[in-house]
C-alpha cells in the first residue's frame, strides 16, 4: 500500500468540485486518473457522494411554500385548540365527580328508607307501578348514548 498522495490529487479534486470532471478536464488528467489509484479512488468517492446529495436533495424538494405556511398555521390552530380543551377536559371531570358525590350523598342520606322500602317488591314499586324504575333505566341508557356521542365526535 502506497501512503504517499499523488502530485496531481489537488488538480482533480479541483476539477470534481467545479463539476468538470470528466467532460471538461484535460485528457492528460483523465489518462492519468485511469492510471493513479489515488486519484481514481478520490474520483469514485467524489462521484458516488455528489450522485448521493442530488438524488437526497431531489427527493427532499419540500412543496410550496404556501402549502407549507397553511400546514404550519393548521398545526398551531391545532395546538391552541388543545391547549384550550385542556381545562375545559378539567372541569368536566370536576362537575362529573361533584354530581356523582351528590348522587352518592342522596342515597347515603336516604338509604335506611330505601332499605325500608326495597325490603318488599310491592312497597318498592308502591302505586305507581314500575314506571319510576323504567323512567331511571330510559335516562341512564339515554345519557350513557349522549355521553359516547359526546365523546366520538370530540375525538373528530
Amino acid at each position: 500500500m502506497n501512503w504517499r498522495e499523488c502530485s496531481r490529487l489537488e488538480e482533480v479534486r479541483q476539477a470534481l468540485a467545479q463539476g468538470h470532471w470528466p467532460d471538461a478536464s484535460a485528457a492528460d488528467l483523465r489518462a492519468h486518473v485511469d492510471l493513479c489509484t489515488h486519484c481514481a479512488n478520490e474520483v469514485f468517492i467524489t462521484t458516488h457522494l455528489q450522485r448521493a446529495r442530488s438524488e437526497a436533495l431531489a427527493a427532499a424538494r419540500p412543496g410550496a411554500s404556501n402549502l407549507l405556511w397553511l400546514k404550519a398555521q393548521a398545526r398551531r390552530r391545532n395546538a391552541a385548540l388543545e391547549r384550550i380543551g385542556r381545562p375545559l377536559a378539567v372541569a368536566q371531570a370536576f362537575a362529573f365527580a361533584v354530581v356523582l358525590a351528590a348522587i352518592v350523598g342522596i342515597i347515603a342520606a336516604h338509604w335506611h328508607g330505601l332499605a325500608d322500602r326495597a325490603s318488599s317488591l310491592t312497597a318498592a314499586l308502591g302505586d305507581w307501578g314500575p314506571a319510576p324504575i323504567a323512567l331511571g333505566i330510559g335516562i341512564l341508557t339515554m345519557l350513557g348514548c349522549l355521553a359516547a356521542l359526546y365523546l366520538r365526535a370530540e375525538r373528530q
